[in-house]
């Protein structure tokens, strides 16, 4: 065999070499982002539902006419009959 075909042969078996690394390392990087995005995914998700059940556990009650305590000593009574009269219209 010649030296031109030999050296020919090592500098394509070289080239092969580094292509499979870059390769390798190209798959194995798009892979660990993948696997980021996705747990980011999921971490967003799961912080949504946390703000929805906090937001369902920490709303304000709705007062109404007939929750008024007529007990109650600080009670307005002008603002407890004018409530009671405004529903009656």
């Amino acid at each position: 065999m010649s030296t031109t075909f030999n050296v020919l042969r090592y500098s394509l078996f070289g080239a092969g070499i580094v292509y499979g690394a870059y390769h390798r390392y190209s798959l194995e990087s798009d892979v660990e982002k993948q696997k980021f995005l996705s747990s980011f995914a999921h971490e967003q998700k799961l912080i949504n539902k946390a703000k929805k059940e906090y937001a369902k556990l920490t709303a304000p009650k709705a007062t109404t006419g007939d929750a008024i305590n007529w007990e109650d000593p600080n009670l307005d009574f002008g603002k407890a009959l004018e409530t009671l009269v405004q529903k009656l219209e």
